[in-house]
């Protein structure tokens, strides 16, 4: 059998084949199943109906037509039916082509321009956009229910090797993946410094942060590792420093965590993406988002919030772009950029993941409390 699905099924379908098949267009998905490139755009816009081998059975889908497998087909191989966007280029030519479809589109603004004034049509259009941006949303969580199993990561710190210092100190190393020692992961990556030399590490961030670093990283230092750190001002920045070769060796022998230039060679920690922790992986977002992470009120459309990350590995990026997708995030990536764009991502982020740090969390309550626009 062949079907035809509602635009929305279509979508929900090719996002869910992108995401099976490790993509994000659709060249690279022609080339993983094997089917054309055009043939997978028809299918996409609803030009010809879709076989039912590439329709998975566990995702609800709503069909509007079905025929038979060799429906069109008549004697001599002949198809029948509409004639496709290539014929009618090939029996008009490309120019009249467009020109026919640029005056029906004009007709249909017309139209609608009749029915509708521009205020009402603009506020329609806006709830439709929302409404998809959240059925998207939606589906993407119910595609990934199953991949969140919250499995219990233990770690092994059996090659750590503690110094008399150490000892001194009473330095005490996370025996398992936990939401406080994911945050302070994803903090690291953003603003911290591993040495090799007199295995040192230091976190520093803005001067205008002395908040966020006193009241809660000096408290989640304490918690994980019982440290006790001074707070170090420098003209542009405030932060610490410490010496622990205990420390050193948990975070790149058991956490993997690159020392000396780490901007090519970060990525998502496995034991992060093996814990398959929704509130995990929520952690160690905020900890990247704190330090690497901002919110941005566009004025000049209405006060449209997005919400993103600028960072220089493209490793790290992918990662994450890839667990926000698996939480139901819509993710917009770049190189070195990702952006949750509206207030649709930036609602689901405050209630998911939102922030530890004062300057983001006013940020984020203003951007909330502005106009609804998508």
């Amino acid at each position: 059998m062949r079907y035809m699905l509602k635009k929305e099924s279509r979508e929900n379908l090719f996002n869910f084949l992108k995401e099976k098949h490790n993509v994000n267009s659709f060249k690279k998905l022609s080339l993983k199943m094997n089917i054309p490139v055009k043939t997978l755009q028809k299918w996409r816009l609803g030009e010809r109906y879709l076989p039912r081998e590439i329709i998975p059975e566990f995702i609800k889908l709503e069909i509007i037509d079905q025929k038979e497998e060799n429906w069109g087909q008549v004697k001599g191989g002949k198809i029948g039916g509409r004639k496709s966007i290539e014929n009618l280029k090939k029996l008009w030519g490309d120019k009249k082509y467009y020109d026919v479809r640029s005056k029906m589109g004009k007709i249909a603004i017309k139209k609608l321009h009749s029915i509708f004034d521009m205020k009402e049509l603009s506020k329609k259009a806006l709830v439709g956009r929302i409404k998809s941006r959240e059925r998207k949303s939606k589906t993407l969580e119910i595609e990934n229910q199953l991949f969140f199993t919250n499995k219990k990561i233990i770690l092994d710190n059996s090659l750590i090797q503690f110094s008399k210092g150490d000892f001194k100190k009473n330095i005490i190393l996370p025996k398992e993946m936990s939401v406080d020692l994911a945050e302070e992961i994803g903090i690291h990556l953003g603003d911290g410094c591993l040495s090799f030399n007199r295995k040192y590490f230091s976190v520093k961030t803005n001067k205008k942060e002395e908040d966020y670093m006193v009241n809660f990283l000096f408290p989640l230092y304490k918690k994980l590792y019982n440290l006790d750190l001074k707070l170090m001002r420098l003209p542009s920045v405030v932060g610490f420093e410490t010496y622990s070769k205990a420390l050193f060796d948990f975070k790149n022998k058991t956490l993997n965590i690159p020392y000396g230039n780490k901007v090519e060679k970060i990525k998502v920690p496995k034991t992060i993406l093996e814990s398959k922790n929704k509130e995990i992986y929520a952690s160690f977002i905020r900890g990247l988002f704190d330090t690497d992470g901002c919110v941005n009120i566009i004025k000049s459309k209405k006060n449209y919030p997005v919400v993103g990350f600028t960072i220089k590995s493209e490793q790290l990026i992918k990662g994450v772009a890839d667990m926000l997708r698996k939480m139901g995030f819509i993710p917009y990536q770049g190189k070195h950029q990702i952006a949750l764009n509206g207030h649709t991502m930036l609602a689901k982020w405050i209630k998911e993941i939102n922030s530890n740090n004062p300057k983001n969390i006013l940020k984020l309550q203003q951007a909330s409390s502005s106009a609804r626009i998508e």
